[in-house]
């Protein structure tokens, strides 16, 4: 196997080991970067800052003798670069098929809808997709003017200039939208080699010991991720539904601003034994593959997603920003694999305690709906875990892709 080396611009981003010695770290010198605050989210701010490294990221391709770049989603400014030393670009996303659908699909979009979609009067059309309501699109792309939009209009252009995309997903979970997506002869090979999930070993985390008190599939799992927090309001609210619904919980919460009191007042009190709320991190999947676990009610990132449907635990939807509305939409509309939170999007993701307590008596009770879901996740998390065993659909795509890169570098 040909090494590999990883890009990396300061120490910090990267782990405190690495144990193989193919991988080898190449650190990028230090240049004037724009400040987060002077650009449009993440997402500009990390385009930007390709565009700005990408004469570095030439110099180590150079020094690095690479016979291949893989790249994620902000960094196709670097594709010419690479594409000048005859060196073939590999793009990985790590969302699912269904937005990189859209996203392939957005400079069209662009042409048919001059308004803002949430002002468009109709659904939106993608091939391989069924017809997504205005108020499901990404967050990124509810403001045109914003050059998250802009970015994104540029980023589906050069998607089509790579060798091939790496996608975090597995077929069986996509299969529809993947058959799509490959029926553009304009869109290079598309590889689903998921799912890519980390699992964390170490200490055991007191919301296990606590977990481990709890009748099996007992418990509803409350987290939304890195960014996902709360309102104090929306905390208060979500509460009071968690509260009604009578179920035992586990409640990861972030307040935003660095709140501290978000609750109502003697919640942990009328609460305790029955559940806990967690202000700090928490191992999401060792928490998932927990037999207490019953159900998860998830901001809808795919990662988590992917986790969840890994230990076959069936989900409600909460999203909050990034692709996440149209994930709890496809989930729920056309996999059958969730339920959806009704999100108030223009009362700034406003969610109701009846709504809350509504949706945690879904998942946990055993209605004839919410049955079907669990066995529909039950199917997911086979075909996930066949997916990446030795010769497995995203095994053999992978190895593919590898193969490949061997071949012509008349390496075996």
């Amino acid at each position: 196997m040909p090494s590999t080396a990883a890009f990396a611009s300061s120490q910090a981003l990267l782990p405190s080991s690495t144990s193989s010695t193919s991988i080898s770290i190449y650190y990028l010198p230090s240049i004037d970067l724009p400040s987060l605050h002077s650009t449009d989210g993440m997402s500009d701010h990390a385009a930007r800052c390709f565009q700005l490294y990408t004469p570095h990221i030439k110099s180590a391709l150079v020094a690095t003798s690479a016979s291949a770049l893989i790249i994620d989603l902000f960094a196709t400014a670097v594709i010419d670069a690479a594409n000048e030393l005859r060196i073939p670009t590999y793009i990985y996303i790590p969302f699912n098929a269904s937005m990189l659908a859209l996203i392939l699909h957005l400079p069209t979009l662009h042409n048919e809808i001059p308004v803002e979609f949430d002002q468009f009067q109709g659904q939106i059309h993608v091939p391989g997709l069924p017809p997504i309501p205005p108020l499901s699109m990404p967050s990124p792309l509810m403001d045109k003017k914003n050059r998250q939009y802009t970015w994104t209009i540029y980023h589906a252009q050069r998607l089509k200039q790579v060798r091939g995309i790496l996608v975090n997903t597995f077929r069986a979970l996509e299969k529809g939208v993947i058959s799509a997506i490959e029926s553009d002869k304009s869109v290079p090979p598309v590889h689903p080699v998921g799912p890519i999930l980390h699992f964390v070993a170490g200490v055991r985390h007191e919301c296990l010991h606590w977990l481990d008190k709890q009748p099996e599939a007992s418990v509803v799992f409350l987290c939304f991720g890195s960014m996902g927090m709360m309102t104090v309001e929306q905390a208060a609210e979500a509460a009071a539904g968690i509260e009604r619904s009578g179920f035992r919980f586990l409640w990861i919460l972030r307040l935003a601003g660095g709140e501290k009191a978000g609750l109502p007042l003697g919640f942990r009190e009328r609460t305790k034994g029955k559940g806990i709320v967690w202000e700090g991190w928490v191992p999401q999947t060792e928490i998932l593959g927990h037999v207490a676990v019953g159900g998860f009610v998830t901001h809808g990132g795919w990662n988590s997603i992917l986790e969840s449907l890994w230990y076959g635990v069936p989900m409600v939807t909460w999203p909050m920003y990034a692709e996440q509305h149209l994930n709890a939409f496809k989930m729920a509309a056309e996999m059958g694999l969730a339920a959806e939170m009704a999100v108030d999007r223009r009362r700034e993701g406003w969610v109701t305690a009846e709504e809350v307590e509504r949706k945690v008596r879904w998942l946990m009770e055993d209605g004839e709906e919410v049955r079907k879901v669990r066995e529909r996740v039950k199917e997911m998390k086979a075909a996930s875990r066949e997916a990446v065993e030795n010769c497995g659909l995203s095994w053999n795509e992978l190895d593919k892709v590898v193969t490949e890169l061997l071949n012509e570098s008349g390496e075996t």
